[in-house]
């Protein structure tokens, strides 16, 4: 089924569409969560909730691209879930991922005069990953979107270990720059 036919689903409040989505989308949306929970548990309950705040959210919400919506919504359940669990420190990896785009992302805690709405920051990011060449995109994205190992980065796009963490660090030491160049503290 189209993506437009599942959203008319929802909106017609459907439980078919919910049905459609995960026969869709499912296993893609199972991955995201399992690369950053490294939990096939954690990661069918995140799905599971995924398809709740999809409902919850479409109507009035009309996603234009509906993978990228799941994706969002899978991705930050995951983050969320992940932050619970980082006392226990339950996934290193993830957590050690995270650490490395800290010093180049806005302090979430600065004070409310320096402080961008989210979807100005989204805009600045997506200009700055559309500016980026495809490869560095592909790397940057696989690692801290779909929370890839720099292992798995380098194999996936046929690079070495080296190359693969010097194309990361350039890209964050860019972003970091272009995010002051905004004004926004970092």
């Amino acid at each position: 089924m189209e993506d437009s036919g599942i959203i008319d689903l929802f909106f017609q409040r459907s439980e078919t569409a919910i049905e459609n989505t995960s026969k869709k989308y499912g296993s893609y949306l199972s991955s995201i969560a399992y690369r950053i929970l490294n939990s096939l548990e954690d990661s069918e309950e995140v799905v599971d909730d995924t398809y709740m705040r999809t409902w919850n959210a479409i109507p009035p919400t009309r996603p234009k691209v509906l993978k990228h919506f799941l994706s969002r919504i899978t991705r930050n359940l995951s983050l969320d879930r992940l932050q619970y669990y980082a006392a226990e420190k339950r996934n290193a990896e993830t957590i050690a991922m995270l650490e490395e785009l800290e010093a180049c992302l806005p302090d979430p805690h600065g004070s409310a005069e320096s402080a961008l709405e989210e979807s100005e920051l989204t805009e600045i990011l997506n200009r700055f990953l559309g500016e980026l060449e495809p490869l560095t995109c592909c790397v940057f994205l696989s690692r801290y979107y779909y929370a890839h190992t720099v292992k798995e980065v380098s194999e996936q796009f046929d690079l070495s270990e080296g190359k693969t963490k010097y194309l990361l660090t350039k890209t964050r030491s860019a972003l970091r720059s272009r995010l002051i160049e905004e004004g926004i503290t970092v």
